[in-house]
């Protein structure tokens, strides 16, 4: 079983034709509401794979919240311990987007920002833990530390504040802008081994249409990507994770896992949305590429 702790954002596009000036009132388009958040992405993306899967987070005891939680019902993931925050929002992600395609972002964290160590440390269990930044620090801290298995951690977004929380991470997945973040210098293969000085196994860097770099203590493997026509790279990162997880949960080594994640976050840029496939779309790409 994969556990994913994070957060839970409802996702709110509004449609304009130009951003306001200071003063100025803009007519909306169109809104689209949609379900997101980093946590909620990679435990719904990776139930899709076939893998039974818990999500540990908070929504507010609000409409957005119960209608998080009958998505993660429809969904197969296992959302019994998710806190429902009493007098607090279900954190909520306004994007803002121009006729250009341009956009503007408010993120209110709502629950996200509530969650505490109290509200997760009775359920961490699983084989794998996989979790991000979106929520406190601490508590990701918290159940990096005490988890039993096999960490991941997807530092997103980079803002660290203490590193500490490294020694307690067996695979670090940040992307090429992430990478830059947490190293401060360009050598990004030098960085991830320095960073090896505290991650247990592996830095596996995330490059897009490029695919992915595997830093190991005593070796560097690229992945390269497969040619695909790309619809929609929301969320493909969230996909790669899922699925990262999902493999070394089947067994797969780290090198045949990040092979296959990079497969399927390739092959989730060729539709619209932020979720990952389900098992059965996705599987004759794979067959057809070899990987499975």
């Amino acid at each position: 079983m994969i556990t994913v702790l994070g957060s839970y954002n409802k996702d709110i596009y509004i449609m304009i034709d130009h951003f306001p000036l200071s003063g100025e009132t803009v007519f909306i388009k169109d809104i689209k509401y949609f379900h997101g958040g980093k946590g909620s992405n990679q435990a719904v993306s990776a139930r899709r794979l076939g893998i039974s899967t818990t999500f540990l987070g908070a929504v507010g005891d609000d409409q957005f919240g119960r209608e998080a939680l009958e998505f993660w019902k429809e969904e197969g993931v296992i959302a019994d311990n998710v806190k429902i925050k009493k007098g607090v929002s279900t954190g909520t992600a306004y994007i803002i987007l121009n006729q250009n395609g341009e956009s503007q972002i408010l993120v209110n964290r709502g629950a996200n920002a509530s969650l505490s160590v109290d509200d997760v440390k009775e359920a961490l269990k699983g084989d794998i833990l996989l979790t991000q930044l979106e929520i406190n620090e601490e508590v990701v801290k918290y159940s990096l530390k005490s988890f039993d298995g096999l960490k991941i951690l997807n530092p997103a977004p980079a803002n660290l504040i203490d590193p500490e929380i490294f020694s307690y991470v067996d695979i670090l997945t940040p992307n090429d802008i992430e990478i830059h973040e947490l190293i401060q210098n360009d050598d990004i293969v030098g960085g991830a081994q320095s960073l090896l000085n505290k991650v247990k196994k592996a830095v596996i860097i995330t490059l897009g249409d490029r695919g992915a770099l595997i830093v190991l203590k005593d070796r560097t493997i690229h992945i390269e990507a497969p040619k695909v026509p790309v619809i929609d790279e929301t969320g493909a990162g969230d996909v790669f994770n899922a699925a990262l997880a999902v493999y070394l949960t089947k067994g797969y080594s780290i090198e045949e896992a990040t092979r296959l994640a990079v497969y399927i976050a390739s092959f989730s840029v060729t539709k619209m949305g932020a979720l990952g496939p389900k098992i059965d779309e996705v599987r004759p790409f794979l067959e057809e590429k070899g990987l499975i």
